[in-house]
């Protein structure tokens, strides 16, 4: 089949051109809301279904997925491990699509998500390698729009989320020139030496552990709750993809800078400072940054146990924060919207007005701290034992941390019991209850069935782990 039209292509083409053309329909929500869903999940299924290493005919013209796009030294391609990866970015799109209509997200969501989802694609498919994380940075840029959602005034979510991947780009270009080096005098080990250090500073900016954390809070505290998950979900789920690649392309990188001890050390200590800290905030934004942060560090531990079973447990940790994420998200931001604060202190009454909004909250709280009956039990039990095996303090870190999760959502669940405090509130929507209902049941079923996950899993492990075309 001659003149066929690249997979890249064609997916950043159809990306590119339904977010502009929503820009200009972004005030029509009803119209804009379902179009970025249904783009969404469609490449996702085409994706998903379509062949990767022969061409196919769609609508009488030649595509074909694994055809790279080469320009100069630049290329972009799928493969395998890309197309899991894209598929599972361009599906949690769809559904935040939809959630973002039914609890008022702002209208620019839409477009500007849609372009997010082409940079993260992007980033995931670009050769060289070291190019990867400017895509990131400019997906920083573009996310500034998404965390103003529109409004003036405070600024400080959107500037300290663009600082550190646009502080970290440098880094990964200064290491390229180390690279490119280094075969210039095979007995001198300083280039990949220095190389290593500049990748690994470079991945703690791109990664943003605990303490160089301070974005997530206050984009958790400024942002819509469901555009922040999106954030935290694309953005995190991106960056540990990259950092996964550039592991098994260099080598020498684990060795050069013992990377597995220092992502168990960072994991280790996000994961603790941010249960310790939902603990005590007094703002179910902040909470659900913090909660989520707890979570991120405890996949960050899972990514540092590069034995056998660390990749798998931390691909179905990923897999299953997505879901904790979103629930929590809908709760937060239902209960913003209806309630007008998401202090504790003045969202009493939502139990009665907004049941299911504020079941999510608590569901989804208990979900990150990875409760029993909650979908991220068994991959959490999965790596706590893995952890006792190796060093059975870092298992008390991470357990302290999950009580800390659960001691907010708690206190978060008791502050929405009790009489309103203010003007009287109008029941949640029925389709917004619809959406909060089926995900707290489906989070219970990954519960109550985590086999239901398995076979996802078992499908990105060769492709992750090898990294091959």
């Amino acid at each position: 089949m001659t003149d066929t039209i690249p997979g890249p292509l064609l997916l950043l083409a159809l990306l590119g051109l339904m977010a502009g053309g929503l820009y200009l329909l972004r005030r029509v929500e009803a119209l804009a809301a379902p179009a970025a869903a249904g783009l969404a999940l469609l490449l996702a299924i085409g994706l998903w279904r379509l062949p990767l290493a022969a061409p196919v005919r769609l609508a009488g013209r030649g595509v074909w997925l694994g055809q790279p796009v080469a320009w100069e030294d630049l290329s972009l391609q799928i493969a395998p491990v890309t197309q899991a990866l894209l598929v599972f970015l361009l599906g949690v799109a769809a559904v935040t699509f939809i959630l973002a209509w039914r609890t008022y997200q702002g209208y620019t969501f839409y477009p500007f998500g849609l372009g997010l989802a082409a940079l993260w694609a992007v980033a995931a498919m670009l050769q060289p390698l070291t190019l990867a994380p400017l895509a990131l940075a400019l997906a920083a840029i573009l996310a500034v729009f998404l965390i103003q959602a529109g409004k003036a005034g405070e600024t400080r979510g959107a500037w300290r989320q663009l600082l550190f991947p646009t502080l970290g780009a440098p880094l990964f270009l200064t290491a390229a020139w180390y690279i490119d080096q280094a075969p210039l005098n095979p007995d001198d080990p300083t280039p990949y030496r220095v190389a290593g250090w500049l990748l690994i500073a470079g991945f703690v900016l791109l990664l943003q552990p605990a303490p160089v954390h301070v974005a997530i809070p206050a984009v958790a505290k400024q942002a819509p709750p469901v555009v922040a998950a999106f954030l935290w979900i694309g953005g995190q789920s991106t960056t540990l993809f990259l950092l996964q690649r550039f592991l098994v392309t260099y080598p020498w990188l684990a060795s050069a800078v013992d990377s597995a001890r220092w992502l168990l050390w960072l994991g280790v200590f996000t994961a603790l400072l941010g249960g310790v800290l939902a603990a005590v905030q007094d703002r179910l934004g902040r909470y659900a940054g913090y909660a989520g942060l707890y979570d991120y560090g405890v996949v960050l531990v899972a990514m540092g146990l590069r034995g056998t079973a660390g990749l798998p447990t931390a691909i179905w940790l990923v897999l299953t924060r997505t879901l904790a994420l979103l629930t929590l998200a809908t709760g937060v931001a239902l209960i913003r919207h209806h309630l007008e604060s998401d202090r504790l202190d003045r969202i009493a009454g939502a139990a009665s007005r907004l049941p299911w909004a504020t079941i999510a909250l608590v569901m989804g709280g208990f979900a990150l701290a990875g409760m029993p009956l909650s979908a991220q039990f068994a991959s959490r039990w999965a790596l706590l034992q893995l952890l006792a095996e190796n060093d059975p303090r870092w298992t008390i870190f991470l357990l302290i941390g999950a009580l800390g999760v659960t001691i907010g959502a708690v206190r978060a669940g008791r502050a929405c019991f009790g009489k309103l405090s203010g003007a009287p509130v109008e029941r949640e929507p029925r389709g917004a209850a619809l959406l909060a209902m089926g995900l707290v049941i489906v989070s219970v079923l990954l519960g109550l069935f985590p086999q239901l996950l398995t076979e996802p899993v078992a499908a990105v492990i060769l492709p992750l782990a090898t990294l091959g075309p």
